[in-house]
């Protein structure tokens, strides 16, 4: 009796403990329902990339939209060019009733209806023309009209402009503007400047990166002879000089071209 007794109380402390979970399990889980619209609805801490034209936007436009919206008059569709800003034929041209592009306002702006449209009629690329933007290259466009489509030009036409020099420790190190941008990286991540190479490996590294050539005997006495504070400036300017150097900047293209001395293989 005794034993049964205990088995029996046992068994109701077991079922207790389960449906203690279950009320737990129960709870936890009406207090996730409760939160949910709250969480569902929290703000994404990241913030949005700034959108470069000519980097970002441009190569879709020329790769997918160039050939009926480009400058050649006679492929051109809808009397619109996305290749440029035209007064009446570019996309903040005038439109009956509608505009292609509103800076700031996607969703009152026709290029992204279009690109978004689940008509096939109202897609654009259409999809005869096998060209498709992929849901990335759609947000990126949609981002950049957000930002308030700011056009470009291709980065050729634009003049370059001398970037800030960064600020280092080690001042008295760099030599021109190039070895503070050098130092700077090396300073951030923690590493000292290795130390400077003696002349002969001096010479050699620029040789052959200029010439493709090891330096000769001869060159290298020569340097190592001069002790004027320009000479390693004078093997530069010599090497640029040279044939050698040219015959070595065009043999990349050479390749490309499969230019070649003799006739056939």
């Amino acid at each position: 009796m005794i034993g049964r007794s205990m088995r029996r109380g046992r068994a109701n402390k077991l079922r207790d403990m389960k449906l203690e979970r279950h009320r737990l399990r129960l709870v936890v889980a009406f207090l996730l329902w409760l939160c949910a619209p709250v969480f569902a609805t929290s703000p994404a801490p990241a913030t949005q990339p700034l959108i470069d034209f000519a980097k970002d936007v441009q190569p879709i436009l020329s790769e997918n939209c160039y050939f009926c919206h480009g400058p050649d008059g006679a492929h051109r569709k809808a009397d619109l060019r996305l290749d440029l800003l035209d007064p009446t034929e570019g996309p903040t041209s005038p439109r009956d009733g509608y505009a292609i592009l509103v800076p700031g306002k996607p969703a009152e702006s026709e290029m992204i209806l279009r690109l978004t449209n689940e008509e096939e009629s109202e897609l654009m690329p259409p999809p005869k023309s096998n060209r498709k933007l992929t849901p990335r290259q759609i947000e990126t466009i949609r981002l950049w009209v957000e930002q308030g489509a700011t056009w470009g030009k291709h980065w050729s036409l634009v003049a370059p402009a001398r970037p800030h020099q960064p600020v280092v420790k080690d001042a008295a190190w760099p030599k021109n503007a190039i070895d503070r941008f050098v130092l700077a990286r090396l300073e951030k991540d923690g590493i000292k400047p290795s130390p400077e190479a003696d002349k002969p490996t001096l010479l050699r590294r620029v040789t052959l990166d200029l010439t493709g050539l090891p330096p000769t005997p001869e060159e290298v006495d020569a340097f190592v002879a001069d002790k004027t504070t320009d000479a390693y400036g004078k093997v530069v300017d010599r090497l640029l000089a040279s044939p050698r150097y040219g015959e070595h900047m065009a043999w990349s293209w050479l390749d490309v071209a499969r230019y070649a001395d003799t006739n056939g293989y």
